[in-house]
Order: C-alpha cells, then sequence, then structure tokens
C-alpha cells in the first residue's frame, strides 16, 4: 500500500512539475538593460555557471547587422531569436532598436551571445 501511495505521489510531483506553463519574456520586466557588445563581454568574461546573465530576462539596445523570420543579429555579438508567438514588425539592417529576450548561452567559438523569445520593444527607452 505505501508503495502504491509513494509512486502516486511521485506521478502528481512530476506531471505539476511538466505541466508548467510557457515562459513568457515579453511580460516579465528585464533583469538588465545594456548594449549588445556590454552583454557579449560579459558572457565571454564570466566563469562557467556563475554568470548572472544566464536564463535572465535583457533589454538590448543596439544596431541591427542582420534580421530575418526566425532570429535577429545586434552589432555587438548577439542573435536573438523572435518569440514567435508574437506580431513585430521587420527591423531594418542599420535600424537602432530596443529588444527583450533570454540569454541562452555563449558561444566560445563564435564569440557571440545567444537569447530566445525576443520581443521588440517599441518606444524611447
Amino acid at each position: 500500500m505505501a508503495l502504491g501511495s509513494g509512486v502516486a505521489v511521485l506521478a502528481v510531483l512530476v506531471w505539476s512539475l511538466l505541466d508548467q506553463p510557457h515562459r513568457d519574456v515579453g511580460e516579465e520586466p528585464a533583469q538588465f538593460k545594456m548594449v549588445p557588445a556590454e552583454l557579449q563581454m560579459a558572457m565571454a568574461n564570466a566563469d562557467e555557471g556563475a554568470n548572472a546573465h544566464l536564463n535572465a530576462v535583457v533589454e538590448l539596445f543596439g544596431v541591427v547587422s542582420e534580421n530575418n523570420d526566425r532570429q535577429l543579429v545586434f552589432e555587438g555579438g548577439v542573435i536573438a531569436a523572435w518569440d514567435t508567438t508574437r506580431q513585430h514588425r521587420t527591423p531594418v539592417v542599420g535600424e537602432l532598436i530596443r529588444l527583450k529576450g533570454r540569454v541562452t548561452g555563449y558561444d566560445d567559438l563564435f564569440e557571440e551571445v545567444r537569447m530566445d523569445g525576443a520581443v521588440l520593444l517599441e518606444g524611447a527607452p
């Protein structure tokens, strides 16, 4: 009987952990506000596992160097994948924009910061 109860409790715990709502980066406040080069330097110089920016929502203010339907690239070494659940206008190359997203990692080989859930912010910083 105790084994069955333990399995049931474990099953409920696993289900509750897996049944979490999708993280909405667009609705979360930014933990950091910076330019792409600052974020790239912070990620490049951080010790593994000790980076405060990893998994944080960051607002960036920078110049677009590339853009397509899936991702945007900032001058300064940051690549941000768009939040596909939201509509946004298409920023043009050379445009100065504000964007908010979640930092997912740093690529040592290409010296690029990766972000996801990117949301374009309109208006003055």
